[in-house]
């Protein structure tokens, strides 16, 4: 079943402007740049992708050349060749940063493509740290047995200690204030864009849902089964931002899983290496984030009075 939002898209009468939208006409989180006095621009989508984009080159430039002179200073604090040593901070700090800046990166091309960066949060205008700290009590806690403690069990024998030395420490430090970032940045680049961009053109969320997913899977370096998880991964992130009207629960989902998965890396040699993934490796991936998002999605529609295929709608001026 193709989800479809009723989008109620003030314009023009008789050649007089429309009031702004109000409580009873929201658009949904994928038209909501509509909602804006401009929204008749059909070139903004453009330059909210283009800028996007430039910010992130010239983030990148000014992250990547420090650390090319600290290697050539130091060249024992240079990146490792796969840049996947959980022990060196140099890869955590160049293999998340570079993922983390895209948020941003994001954030700037949204202001300058639309005129106003609150729309890539939610259709309220804003982050909802409140409604994230809520689902983060059911969320964290899974991905924590899930990932460390059923891990930490199944990997006993795999495990080592590593040196306790000033550049494991940091590695460690660096990969808890960035994996969370380096999530959100890929939400943002993967669901936000597409689905606004494409989103104020057309009225069906599904493509914006569907396009970007080849792209998602290719960042990804897994075997068949693992890419299947992956692109499944990214559809029913795209259809939770768009069922709950924003961006928050799949940073949340997302990042919960990834900040689990670096945390313990260091005590598992290639735990977070891409390569192949078995059957029962699959499903037990799978399952719990399918299991998850199924129980959110029941959960806000009980939460916020909505049938079971209806987004949230706002005009950015309500409040959650």
């Amino acid at each position: 079943m193709t989800p479809t939002a009723p989008d109620t898209d003030p314009s023009r009468v008789d050649g007089a402007p429309q009031a702004p939208p109000t409580a009873a006409d929201g658009f949904a989180y994928h038209r909501i740049p509509r909602a804006l006095p401009h929204r008749r621009h059909w070139f903004r989508p453009l330059v909210a992708v283009g800028v996007s984009g430039a910010v992130y080159v010239v983030m990148l430039i000014q992250l990547l050349v420090p650390l090319l002179l600290v290697t050539l200073i130091w060249p024992g604090a240079g990146p490792s060749e796969m840049l996947t040593d959980p022990l060196n901070p140099t890869d955590q700090l160049l293999g998340l940063g570079m993922l983390a800046l895209l948020l941003p990166a994001a954030l700037i091309g949204t202001l300058a493509g639309y005129g106003r960066a609150g729309i890539a949060h939610s259709v309220f205008g804003r982050f909802r740290w409140r409604l994230l700290g809520r689902a983060a009590i059911v969320v964290l806690p899974v991905y924590v047995l899930l990932n460390m403690v059923l891990s930490l069990v199944l990997e006993r024998d795999a495990l080592v200690v590593p040196p306790f030395s000033a550049a494991v420490v940091l590695a460690w430090l660096v990969v808890l204030v960035l994996a969370p970032l380096q999530s959100a940045g890929e939400e943002y680049l993967f669901r936000v864009l597409p689905l606004q961009a494409l989103g104020t053109w057309l009225r069906w969320p599904i493509v914006g849902i569907l396009l970007p997913v080849p792209l998602f899977v290719l960042g990804h370096g897994y075997n068949l089964l693992g890419q299947i998880h992956i692109a499944l991964f990214a559809i029913v992130m795209g259809l939770l931002a768009w069922k709950t009207g924003g961006i928050e629960l799949p940073v949340l989902l997302h990042a919960a899983n990834n900040w689990t998965l670096f945390a313990i890396a260091p005590l598992i040699p290639g735990f977070t290496e891409q390569g192949e993934v078995t059957v029962e490796a699959m499903i037990v991936a799978t399952a719990p984030m399918l299991a998850l998002v199924a129980g959110i999605w029941w959960w806000y529609s009980r939460r916020e009075g909505l049938g079971l295929w209806e987004p949230q709608r706002g005009t950015l001026r309500s409040s959650r």
